[in-house]
C-alpha cells in the first residue's frame, strides 16, 4: 500500500539570528502579498527600504535571545520534533514532512522528497489553529501551485482550522493548569497573534459590531477573530474559568494599520494598573513556541507587567511536542 503524505506547514524562522539571516527571512515573508496587502509598487520600498533596514537589527537581537544554541530558532526546532513524534503516531503508512512557506526546510524540498517517494495522495495541514489568509490562506495557496507547476500528479486534502478540536484545546488547557498549579492566578490572558482589520473585513460581516464575532457561525467564514474568541473560550471553559478571569488580546503589531484590539502590551498594562499581581498569559495561535512567545511575551510582556506594578507573570508554553497533542492530532489525521 502506498504512504500517504502528511505536510505540516508554518511561516519558518531565519537561518540564524545574524542580521542577514534575519533581513532575507523578513524580506520573503514580508514581501508576500497576502502578508502586506499592497500593491507591489508600494510594498517593495516600503518593505526593502523601510521595515527590513529598521526591523532586521531589532528582530536579529531578540531571536538571539531565545535562540537555541546548537539546535536552530525554537519554532524550527519543536517543529521538527513534533513532526518525528507524529511520524511514530501515526506509522509506516504515512509520511510526515515539514514545510515552511519563507525559510528551511521548504514546501518545495517538501515536495521533492514526497515525490521521489511515489507518493500520490497528501494531507496538507497547516500548523495554524485559526485560519488566516495571512498564513494558511498564503501557505496552501503557495504549495497548491508549486503541486500544479510539478505536474499536479498529487490528490490533496487540507486539514481545517482546528482552533476548537479537543486534541488542541485540552492540552492547551492542561499545559496552563500545570503552569499555574500550586499558584494563585488573579487573570489568564490569552494573547492571539494580530491581524490588521482590514483583512478580517474581507470577510462579509466582520467586525460590523463589537460582538459579531461572537455570533454563532461566525467561525464558520473562516472569521480569524471569531475563532480566536472560539479557542479561548473553549481553554477557559476547561479550565473551569468564569468570565471575569480571562480576557483576550492581540500581539505582534506591525506597522501604523489598525490592528486588531485590545494589544496585549495595553493588556498586560491594564492589568497591572487595577492591582492585578499574578496573571497568565496563554497563546493559542502557536502550536509551537517562537519569537512572539518566548521573546514578545515571555520576556517583554513580563517586563511591561513589572514596570507596571504586577508581581508574577507565567507565561504557559505552547503545545510543542506535548504527548497528548502528538496523539490527538494523530487521530484527527487519521479520521
Amino acid at each position: 500500500m502506498a504512504k500517504k503524505g502528511v505536510l505540516l506547514l508554518n511561516i519558518g524562522s531565519p537561518e540564524s539570528y545574524q542580521v542577514q539571516d534575519v533581513k532575507t527571512y523578513l524580506l520573503n515573508f514580508l514581501m508576500d502579498r497576502d502578508v502586506i496587502d499592497l500593491p507591489w509598487i508600494v510594498r517593495y520600498p516600503l518593505v526593502n527600504w523601510i521595515i527590513v533596514p529598521k526591523r532586521a537589527p531589532f528582530s536579529a537581537a531578540n531571536y538571539k535571545k531565545v535562540w537555541m544554541e546548537g539546535e536552530g530558532s525554537p519554532l524550527t526546532v519543536f517543529s521538527d520534533r513534533f513532526a518525528k513524534k507524529l511520524q511514530t503516531a501515526l506509522g509506516s503508512e504515512y509520511s510526515v514532512k515539514v514545510g515552511m512557506r519563507y525559510a528551511e526546510p521548504t514546501i518545495d524540498r517538501a515536495l521533492a522528497e514526497f515525490s521521489s517517494e511515489g507518493l500520490k495522495d497528501l494531507l496538507i495541514v497547516p500548523m495554524f489553529p485559526q485560519y488566516a489568509e495571512a498564513t494558511t490562506g498564503s501557505s496552501v495557496k503557495y504549495t497548491l501551485n508549486q503541486i500544479q507547476k510539478r505536474g499536479g500528479h498529487l490528490n490533496t486534502q487540507v486539514l481545517p482550522a482546528f482552533f476548537d478540536e479537543e486534541c488542541f484545546i485540552n492540552p492547551s488547557a492542561d499545559l496552563a493548569r500545570q503552569t499555574v498549579s500550586g499558584k494563585e492566578v488573579d487573570h489568564f490572558l490569552f494573547s492571539f497573534h494580530g491581524l490588521p482589520e482590514s483583512h478580517v473585513k474581507k470577510i462579509e460581516g466582520c467586525l460590523i459590531t463589537p460582538d459579531c464575532c461572537l455570533q454563532k457561525n461566525a467561525c464558520a467564514k473562516n472569521c480569524y477573530r471569531a475563532q480566536c474568541f472560539a479557542s479561548a473560550q473553549a481553554i477557559a471553559n476547561r479550565l473551569g474559568l468564569q468570565k471575569n478571569q480571562w480576557s483576550v488580546s492581540f500581539q505582534s503589531r506591525l506597522g501604523r494599520a489598525e490592528w486588531l484590539k485590545p494589544s496585549t502590551e495595553h493588556s498586560i498594562q491594564e492589568l497591572a494598573k487595577r492591582g492585578l499581581k499574578s496573571i497568565a498569559v496563554i497563546c493559542p495561535s502557536f502550536v509551537a513556541d517562537c519569537i512572539e512567545t518566548l521573546e514578545e511575551i515571555g520576556i517583554g510582556g513580563e517586563e511591561v507587567f513589572h514596570e507596571h506594578g504586577g508581581k508574577e507573570f507565567n507565561l504557559v508554553p505552547c503545545v510543542n511536542e506535548n504527548d497528548a497533542w502528538v496523539s490527538g492530532f494523530a487521530e484527527l489525521i487519521k479520521n
